[in-house]
């Protein structure tokens, strides 16, 4: 199965292509602000963006996203994890320049749909606890707070950081 493009009043989401890596290496991936509660390090060239998007390319449940009318790739919805068979993880980003606009409950509403329509149960995410907007994201779309953890704040790190774990499920 392969990543089903999803349409929103203001959004498209579509599988991510080649074509994407100057548009994510510009708005998002070599930013600190967009990395700084990510699980990555900001790139510091296009080449690093490049071989990041060969990750994302052919990926089941891995949307880029686009303000309709333009196909300039903006942030990001995927699954992150399926510890399951009816429940995953999603994780999300968004270019700076587009934040405090709705768009990314927007698109993350749409995602949990679709994941719901393809026989998911659950869905849930988790945001630095320092990134309550992230947290926002996830209330306005229905998710409900379970609890606090800890995790590696990047992945080549031991250090621990905080997180709020939330989720949302069917009925």
């Amino acid at each position: 199965m392969s990543t089903q493009i999803l349409h929103t009043d203001r959004l498209t989401l579509r599988p991510f292509c080649m074509e994407d890596a100057d548009a994510m290496f510009r708005n998002w991936t070599q930013d600190a602000d967009v990395a700084r509660f990510c699980r990555w390090h900001p790139h510091t060239d296009i080449a690093e963006t490049r071989a990041f998007l060969q990750t994302c390319i052919g990926k089941e449940f891995a949307w880029a996203i686009t303000v309709n009318g333009s196909d300039e790739v903006i942030g990001s919805v995927d699954v992150v994890g399926i510890p399951s068979a009816d429940t995953c993880e999603i994780g999300y980003l968004l270019a700076k320049k587009y934040w405090s606009r709705g768009l990314m409950s927007e698109a993350v509403k749409a995602v949990i749909n679709h994941l719901f329509a393809c026989g998911f149960r659950t869905v849930t995410a988790v945001h630095h606890v320092e990134n309550p907007a992230s947290g926002r994201v996830m209330e306005k779309c229905g998710m409900r707070y379970l609890h606090n953890g800890m995790t590696p704040p990047k992945f080549d790190s031991n250090e621990l950081c905080e997180i709020r774990c939330y989720a949302i499920t069917k009925e």
